[in-house]
This record gives structure tokens, C-alpha cells and sequence, in this order.
């Protein structure tokens, strides 16, 4: 769910997304929280998987638009989700957040070496304007972000009990977000990243002679 969020909150120029927005982004992972904790991890891995079959659905009847990382993220889910309960192992279940940090590390290594341009550029130009270079290092730290993410993710998965896993979705979640903010507040602060505004012509158009 992190990727979901991250495009909401990177959409806008403050990078913070809206409160239902972020909600309704949540709401996959809540209800998996909560079967968990009523029904166990099988239970509720068959409810995260229609919980994200009826979030898509909702975007597709509506025409939203769906980002590349929340295509990839769905898709990962219902593979490794179906894995699980197909063949009744969690660790399935497990290893699919980390396999989703690590693609998209992948993908923005891959994306820079083949093209000369980071991806992270392409997202956000014209709402952000830096140089060659910050854009090189802001995507280095994008890469390390998720690779760290990934390893986190495994670590608890196969070092701690599953309720201990269950609870640190939320605190690797609440990890990423707070690297997004650092990163907006460097970008707008630090880097004074975001492009001048041209200002608003002069009166209305009430106001021009006839």
C-alpha cells in the first residue's frame, strides 16, 4: 500500500495528499489487520486480496487513472495472496512486500542506466525543477529507500511472530511516508525545487475596456 500512497501525496506540490485519499488507500490494509486479528493470517490474506479486487474495480467504474506501481502492486498481491491461500503457506504472503521494494528499486536502476534519465524525473518534471544532478541523488535515495524497506520487511517476516509482522506494515508504512515529507521539505526548502509561479494577469476580464 505504500506505492498508493506515494502517488497521491507526490501529485501535489505540498506532498501531502488529502485525508480521504489516504484513508481510502488504507482501507486494504486495515481490513486485513483487523481479520488478522479476529481470523488469522489465511483469513485475512482472502480478505486483503478482495479488499484490492474491489479497489481497482472502484477506480476502473469511476476512470481513475492507475499508476504503474499500483498496477504492479495489485498484480503482486493476487499472485503471492493466491499462493498462499492456494497452497496454505504464509510465507507467500510474506515475501510479497519485499518483492515489490525491490522491483521498483530495480525498475529505477534500470530506467536510469538505459535512458541517462532517473524515472523520478520523469514523474515529477514540471511540477519540480532541479538539476541533472539532485535528480541523480534524489533517485539514489528512492533506490536505497526501497531496498532497505525490503530487507526490513523480510527480517521481522522471518526473525519475529507474524503478529509482530502484521503491526510493522504499519510502521514501515508510516517510514515511507516520512521519507516522503523529508524529501518534499528538502526539495522546496533546501533545493527551493518547486518552479516560480508567473503571476496572475492583471484585473478580470470584466475589468478589460470593451
Amino acid at each position: 500500500m505504500p506505492s498508493q500512497i506515494a502517488a497521491g501525496m507526490i501529485a501535489t506540490r505540498s506532498g501531502i495528499a488529502q485525508p480521504m485519499q489516504i484513508l481510502f488507500e488504507l482501507l486494504p490494509l486495515l481490513a486485513f489487520f483487523v481479520a488478522y486479528k479476529f481470523a488469522g493470517i489465511y483469513v485475512a490474506t482472502a480478505v486483503i486480496v478482495i479488499a484490492v479486487i474491489l479497489q481497482v474495480g472502484y477506480r476502473l467504474v469511476r476512470r481513475h487513472k492507475l499508476t504503474h506501481m499500483q498496477i504492479g502492486s495489485a498484480v503482486l498481491l493476487l499472485v503471492f495472496g493466491g499462493l498462499t491461500l492456494l497452497l496454505h503457506d504464509d510465507r507467500f504472503i510474506l515475501w510479497k512486500p519485499t518483492i515489490f521494494y525491490w522491483l521498483v528499486a530495480l525498475v529505477l536502476i534500470g530506467g536510469h542506466l538505459i535512458t541517462g534519465k532517473p524515472i523520478v524525473e520523469k514523474l515529477l518534471q514540471g511540477e519540480i525543477s532541479l538539476s541533472h544532478e539532485r535528480w541523480v541523488r534524489l533517485s539514489y535515495a528512492w533506490i536505497a529507500v526501497f531496498f532497505v524497506l525490503g530487507c526490513l520487511n523480510l527480517f521481522i517476516a522471518f526473525n519475529y511472530p507474524r503478529d509482530t509482522w502484521v503491526v510493522s506494515k504499519f510502521v514501515l508504512l508510516g517510514v515511507f511516508m516520512v521519507f516522503l515529507m523529508v524529501q518534499m521539505y528538502w526539495i522546496v526548502v533546501k533545493w527551493k525545487g518547486l518552479p516560480e509561479q508567473e503571476p496572475a494577469a492583471e484585473g478580470t476580464a470584466d475589468e478589460q475596456p470593451r
